[in-house]
């Protein structure tokens, strides 16, 4: 299956069922918003059949320096979505969308 990649916000449900895979996965226990990712940077969203699979953004350290900070679906780590998303984000500006 290809993966779709959108600089778009997911829905918060989506976002939710990712982040607790995630974190069920990790047993991370502060996971992140999604409050804080709608006020944050840019965005890539990672979709696989239309179900979010992957979450990619840039994040400010408020000193000027931006770092990456990526979720993926358990199950999908090895498929290179982290390294498309990392791509997508380093470059200005994000195009809408692109499959891989």
């Amino acid at each position: 299956m290809k993966i779709a990649l959108h600089n778009e916000l997911p829905g918060e449900a989506q976002f939710q069922q990712l982040i607790d895979s995630v974190s069920e996965r990790t047993g991370e226990r502060r996971p992140l918003a999604y409050e804080a990712l709608c006020d944050g940077g840019p965005v890539i969203a990672a979709y696989d059949q239309g179900v979010l699979v992957g979450l990619g953004r840039l994040v400010s350290d408020g000193i000027g320096q931006q770092a990456f900070e990526c979720k993926i679906k358990p199950g999908y780590e090895r498929r290179e979505i982290e390294a498309y998303m990392r791509k997508l984000l380093a470059v200005s500006p994000v195009p809408s969308h692109c499959h891989c």
